[in-house]
């Protein structure tokens, strides 16, 4: 589950416990399904940042990083015709359609609570 090409920098931050619990969850604790979708999102991440920045996602991830991540993921269509800026930069979007990790056109969108405010959910 943890990128093995990195394992030197995760050492920096994982404790011994840390990594025992981890392997805990993988061997016991979690289920194949919920295993392969980690692995999943952690690959998406991974590729997402080497795209969008040029480098290995960095751990822990900055604050700065983490809301570049939203501004690619969650954009207005509509405003995106008339600003080709707004939302996933072309480039981007592209890295990731070629890597066979992003399928779905268009953002994630959350949907709206009481008030119209977004609730988080996607």
């Amino acid at each position: 589950m943890l990128p093995i090409d990195r394992r030197h920098r995760l050492a920096e931050l994982l404790t011994d416990h840390d990594v025992e619990t981890l392997k805990h969850l993988v061997n016991e604790g979690m289920g194949e399904n919920t295993l392969r979708a980690l692995t999943s999102d952690l690959t998406y991440l991974e590729a997402w940042c080497a795209a969008a920045i040029g480098t290995p996602l960095p751990w822990p991830a900055p604050e700065a990083l983490l809301l570049k991540f939203v501004a690619h993921h969650l954009w207005d269509p509509a405003k995106r015709e008339n600003d080709p800026e707004h939302g996933i930069p072309v480039d981007v979007d592209q890295a990731l359609r070629d890597s066979g990790l992003l399928k779905a056109v268009g953002p994630h969108r959350p949907t709206r609570g009481a008030g119209g405010s977004p609730t988080g959910r996607h």
